[in-house]
């Protein structure tokens, strides 16, 4: 279970998040809400990239601060943009990522399965440099559900994705929801209706069960 205790995010002068006391058990959580209303700093702050301007994380009943090694050993983070290297291979780039997370013997065939799954192997060894912007997503999206994590960060993971490939990502979300915590935000909840998530609402600095 993941809790956040009287949390509060400023960028400068500007109140993102206030005061937000809520809770986040096993299965899906959509996070929902206007643009700009908090959810990405929301989903930043609980994948330990970011950290509260006040209030504390909790995770299994324990703080951040105190269970936070151990914690990214079992997260899965894949924000809406990330920097890529351009030259590895799509393929290399997840065995780097799974060396990072110590994911073990199995490695090899977490990634083979991965990238069948997301429809990326056919271009596997090939650089990333040549890739188009939505396999690039789908990468991101991979390298997030490497090593199984117990806690799984999204950010509008479908968005941008044709309905084949977002039926697919679907599926990998509703498998891992089975045994993971995820929060996940997205503007399209109809993607998601057949996996009986938990709808919670970001607005106005505040987080409400919608």
């Amino acid at each position: 279970m993941l809790k956040l205790d009287n949390v509060s995010k400023r960028y400068k002068k500007r109140l993102i998040l206030n005061d937000v006391s809520c809770e986040f058990n096993s299965g899906l959580n959509l996070l929902v809400g206007p643009s700009g209303a908090g959810k990405s700093t929301l989903l930043r702050m609980c994948a330990t990239v970011e950290k509260p301007t006040s209030g504390q994380l909790w995770w299994h009943d324990k703080p951040y601060a105190k269970v936070k090694r151990k914690l990214r050993s079992e997260l899965g983070y894949a924000p809406q943009i990330v920097d890529l290297p351009t030259d590895v291979t799509g393929r290399e780039f997840l065995e780097h990522i799974a060396a990072l997370k110590s994911v073990g013997k199995d490695a090899n065939a977490q990634i083979t399965e991965l990238l069948e799954q997301l429809g990326l192997s056919h271009d596997a060894d090939q650089r990333i440099i040549g890739w188009s912007g939505g396999m690039r997503r789908r990468l991101i999206l991979a390298q997030a559900f490497l090593g199984e994590p117990k806690l799984l960060a999204l950010d509008e993971p479908t968005a941008e994705l044709d309905t084949d490939t977002a039926t697919r990502v679907a599926e990998l979300i509703a498998h891992a929801a089975q045994s993971a915590t995820i929060l996940l935000t997205t503007h399209l909840v109809d993607h998601f209706d057949s996996i009986g998530a938990n709808i919670v609402r970001v607005t106005d600095g505040g987080v409400h069960a919608a």
